[in-house]
C-alpha cells in the first residue's frame, strides 16, 4: 500500500490448474495487458504489451528483466491458448485467466494444448478483480500460486455416490444372505444331532 507503506497478504485456494498445465507452483510480480479498453485486458493480441508495477528498487520490464512475473488476463475474445501463447511469448512464468463478470466466484476447465510449461490457473472475476485494481494503481502485486488441497465436495459427483450406494447395499444384501444360510445350516444341523440322541 503506497499511503500506508505497508505490505497487505493475503491468500485464498481459489483457482483451477488448465488442463495441460503443470500442476505446481509459480510465483512472481503480477502484470497486466497494457491498454484500458476492456478488449485490451484480454491479452488476445500477439503483440500484447504488459505494465508489470516493480517493487521499489526494481528495474527494467517484462521483456528486459529476467525476473520470473506473472500475467493477469480476461476470459473472453480468444482461446485459452491464444493468451497464454501471448503471455509467454513475453516471458511470463504463468498466465492468471480471470473468469468473466456474469459466471461470478465460478471456474471452468481451459483446454490449452501445447503450451509448454507455462502454469496456467483460472480464478473467478471477484478474485480477478481483487489483484486487478492494485496493479492498475501502479501497486506491485506478488503472486505466488501453489498447489492446493482437493474440496471434497467438488470432486463427489451425483455418479460416484449413487455407485458407492449401490455398492454398499449389495454387499449388505450378500452378507445377509450369507449369515440367514448360515444361521440355517446350524439350526438343522444341530436339529439333526438332537433326532440323533
Amino acid at each position: 500500500e503506497p499511503l500506508s507503506n505497508r505490505t497487505v497478504r493475503g491468500s485464498t485456494e481459489s483457482g483451477r490448474y488448465g488442463d495441460s498445465s503443470p500442476k505446481e507452483g509459480a510465483q512472481g510480480l503480477v502484470g497486466i495487458p497494457r491498454g484500458a479498453s476492456p478488449r485490451h485486458m484480454e491479452g488476445c493480441a500477439a503483440d500484447t504489451d504488459y505494465d508489470v508495477p516493480l517493487l521499489p528498487g526494481g528495474r527494467g520490464n517484462p521483456e528486459g528483466d529476467p525476473s520470473p512475473w506473472i500475467a493477469l488476463v480476461a476470459r473472453g475474445g480468444c482461446t485459452f491458448k491464444d493468451k497464454v501463447t501471448n503471455a509467454a511469448r513475453k516471458r511470463a512464468a504463468a498466465v492468471v485467466i480471470y473468469n468473466e463478470a456474469r459466471f461470478g466466484n465460478s471456474t471452468v476447465s481451459m483446454s490449452h494444448l501445447g503450451t509448454g510449461n507455462t502454469v496456467v490457473i483460472m480464478v473467478g472475476y471477484p478474485k480477478g478483480i481483487e489483484i486487478l485494481e492494485p496493479v492498475r494503481r501502479g501497486i506491485p502485486v506478488k503472486m505466488s500460486i501453489s498447489v492446493g488441497t482437493r474440496h471434497v465436495q467438488e470432486y463427489i459427483s451425483g455418479q460416484s455416490v449413487v455407485f458407492v450406494a449401490i455398492a454398499f447395499i449389495t454387499m449388505m444384501i450378500i452378507s445377509l444372505a450369507w449369515l440367514i444360510f448360515y444361521y440355517i445350516q446350524r439350526f438343522l444341523y444341530t436339529g439333526s444331532q438332537f433326532g440323533n440322541q
